[in-house]
């Protein structure tokens, strides 16, 4: 599978770092990318970062996207944008310039940005099971395809479900900023549903 990855960050490092020994051929593209059509061939698109300093480079990559590119929504607001709502997905406008067919995930931004990098260093000696990401998103075939690249790259996949309820990896909500494993992710989703 061929990985583009856009923005910029210490999430964007890690899962370059990731990736690349998972095997994976990455593309990094950022606002100094001067050919964005390179990412033509990519089975999967990650969009990470603060949010406003990506518009204009998403502007520019989905032109050249193949019509069934996985897109992982990776990004985070900026300082006053993070209110209890402010979680909401990118906005329509931000996301236009993709299909309305391209399939999008939310993952990778609620977790922080150091649990991926000591992952990458190996520094923590963290086992896969160690280091849950919970995803979301509506297109069962996307999600699967997102979840065989967080095995690949040493992660354990916590597929929340639809789209609709990515409001909780979101800041402010109960999953943002979590670095937990499996378990305790379970019941963090427990207590969300009242079963906990």
């Amino acid at each position: 599978m061929r990985v583009a990855i856009i923005g910029s960050g210490g999430l964007v490092t890690s899962l370059i770092a990731l990736s690349a020994r998972a095997g994976y051929s990455v593309l990094r593209l950022d606002e100094y990318a001067l050919d964005p059509t390179s990412c033509a061939l990519s089975d999967m698109l990650i969009i990470a970062g603060e949010r406003p300093t990506l518009t204009h480079l998403i502007a520019r990559v989905s032109p050249a996207l193949r019509a069934d590119v996985v897109v992982v929504d990776a990004t985070a607001p900026v300082g006053d944008q993070r209110s209890e709502r402010s979680g909401d997905l990118m906005s329509e406008g931000e996301w236009k310039p993709f299909s309305q067919t391209t399939p999008i995930v939310r993952a990778f931004a609620s977790v922080p940005a150091e649990a991926f990098s000591r992952l990458a260093d190996n520094s923590a000696g963290r086992d896969a099971s160690d280091l849950a990401v919970p995803m979301a998103g509506d297109d069962v075939s996307a999600k699967a395809m997102v979840s065989e690249f967080m095995v690949q790259i040493g992660v354990s996949p916590f597929d929340l479900g639809p789209l609709a309820v990515a409001y909780v990896m979101e800041p402010g909500g109960p999953l943002w900023g979590k670095a937990v494993d499996e378990l305790d992710m379970r019941e963090c989703i427990g207590w969300l549903a009242g079963d906990g």
